[in-house]
């Protein structure tokens, strides 16, 4: 735990909740995602762009730069627009592109006066009003402090602003280099017709003609600050509600955890270990939550997060992950229930499961803290998909062979009816696990593509409600009650273990016809008569003890 909370204290840095520290070196890719926010009617993006530079070979050059905004109603729009410009420069759209609403910001770096040209498509866009920051002439060398005042006091900042809409930004050279500028710029969102889901992206147009196909690409360095809001939150339209969202449900989980622990206590029939850690998974799911909601709280009201809330969270995050992923593994092998041992293969599956699921939260956590303009963060997400995938495999193995287990044993035994009880049983936990994958890794992605980007908070209540159906049902199912499946599995293995102790206990024959007494359901013990060691009572008989005795033919001793 110690390791993971050091990797945890090594991600902070890089992260600022939403107000995003772009940092991107040498750089060649084509395309590149800088940000996607929800913006409202009223909302801001403050773009602050202090070092922007290129390699020197491109200069006087056929290479174009700039940036592009461009506007959807859910979030599988965003990403086919993805996924379809990174074919191409993104200057350059085909028809059917054009008919999403987008702005291009082209950089004119060749001239004497540098400036940005802004071109906007779509009636959407037709009266989107951007604005630019009078800067004057700065020391490279005080970047740092100039960075500093511009996220915290974001109010003090003038802009142009004239009545007709401004279709140019100018830029600054840094120094007397020809390859280095700063500039900076915001877009207001003033209209109903302009929210929506805007993803902005940096596009690198060298080498795109076919005359420059065989030059090396150029790489780019670009430092900026992006600050977006919704008037005084920070959070995304889809995202506003959340802090509410996790604080509720946090306190759903605690009167369940609750409520188990009344069960728990009060039960007259065996408790087991598995009880307890569900009851362990409960509370620190809720731990989790509060610190979510917290976490998002902050970067609410402050656009970044506390880092000791942050900490917190991912700690009883990674906790709640291997919880969950160890209880239903243990519940799917019958692990203290229909056997006391783990096998060879179940032990080697915990041994890789375990380890995989820590892997899948870090690379969420990953995810998460990492801006997505940084260069790894598509790997992470590949990595993330791939490795929850497993995990999600791995979690069905033991159930499968429990589930053949028992059908051998209802065809070969002498119990097939308490046999297919079992069997009954543990196919419908199979069938509640493949649902619980299927509703939170398919249907919630549908989901989050599908709804509309203001809306996208149902992404987050419909994981929770399945998670909690799912939690209820297994509690439900393997609750400390007479009837339930692990007592009546635990009591079924006594059975069998009394029937092979139902033998002669020795082979002498003296002791040829000693049996043990199993009477069901009250189990009776036998003992010598403290009268005549050779003369023993009938079963009918009692002492004063109370326990019950046989009676043995002397001839036989």
């Amino acid at each position: 735990m110690f390791s993971c909370l050091c990797v945890f204290v090594f991600l902070f840095p890089f992260a600022n909740g939403r107000i995003h520290n772009l940092k991107i070196i040498d750089d060649n890719r084509q395309q590149i995602l800088l940000s996607t926010f929800g913006f409202l009617r009223g909302g801001t993006m403050n773009f602050n762009v202090t070092d922007f530079t290129y390699d020197k070979a491109g200069v006087g050059k056929e290479s174009m730069f700039g940036f592009s905004i461009a506007k959807a109603k859910t979030s599988g729009i965003a990403e086919y627009l993805q996924s379809h410009s990174s074919r191409s420069c993104g200057f350059y759209q085909s028809e059917e592109a054009n008919e999403i609403p987008h702005a291009y910001f082209k950089i004119d770096h060749k001239s004497e006066k540098p400036k940005i040209t802004i071109i906007r498509h779509s009636v959407d866009f037709d009266l989107l009003d951007i604005e630019y920051e009078t800067q004057t002439n700065l020391d490279p060398s005080n970047t740092n402090q100039t960075l500093k005042s511009n996220v915290t006091t974001p109010s003090v900042k003038k802009f142009e602003k004239n009545e007709t809409l401004i279709n140019e930004i100018p830029m600054q050279r840094i120094g007397d280099a020809l390859h280095r500028f700063r500039f900076q710029f915001q877009v207001i969102v003033k209209r109903k017709s302009e929210e929506g889901l805007y993803n902005l992206y940096f596009h690198n147009c060298f080498n795109t003609n076919d005359s420059h196909l065989n030059q090396r690409p150029l790489n780019i360095n670009l430092t900026a600050i992006l600050i977006q809001r919704n008037l005084d939150n920070y959070l995304s339209a889809g995202e506003m509600p959340l802090p509410v969202l996790y604080f509720t449900w946090a306190v759903i989980y605690f009167l369940s955890g609750f409520y188990w622990i009344f069960v728990l206590k009060t039960s007259k029939h065996p408790v087991y270990k598995i009880h307890y850690l569900m009851l362990f998974l409960v509370l620190t799911k809720a731990l989790s939550l509060i610190f979510h909601g917290v976490n998002h709280h902050y970067i609410a009201s402050k656009g970044r997060h506390e880092e000791a809330w942050a900490i917190l969270f991912y700690i009883t995050h990674v906790l709640r992950g291997l919880l969950l992923i160890v209880a239903i593994l243990l519940v799917g092998t019958g692990f203290t229930f229909i056997k006391h041992v783990l096998s060879e293969r179940e032990r080697k599956l915990f041994i890789i499961a375990i380890p995989l699921q820590i892997l899948a939260i870090v690379a969420q956590i990953f995810l998460e803290e990492k801006e997505e303009s940084d260069v790894v963060y598509a790997t992470w997400r590949q990595i993330c998909f791939i490795v929850d995938l497993l995990c999600c495999g791995a979690i069905i193995f033991p159930i499968v062979w429990s589930i053949r287990h028992l059908e051998q044993s209802a065809r070969t035994d002498g119990k097939a009816l308490s046999s297919l009880s079992k069997l009954k049983i543990f196919r419908q936990f199979y069938v509640m696990i493949v649902f619980y994958i299927y509703l939170t890794r398919i249907v919630v992605y549908i989901v989050k593509l599908t709804v509309p980007f203001r809306f996208e908070w149902l992404e987050v209540i419909f994981f929770e409600l399945t998670t909690f159906v799912f939690f209820v049902f297994t509690a439900y199912k393997f609750q400390p009650a007479i009837n339930n499946p692990y007592l009546a599995l635990a009591q079924d293995s006594d059975d069998e273990i009394d029937a092979e102790m139902d033998i002669p206990l020795t082979q002498n024959p003296v002791f040829e016809q000693v049996t043990k007494v199993n009477q069901k359901p009250k189990r009776t013990l036998t003992k010598l008569s403290p009268t005549d060691p050779h003369d023993l009572i009938t079963p009918d008989e009692d002492d004063e003890d109370g326990y019950h005795h046989i009676r043995l033919s002397t001839s036989h001793v």
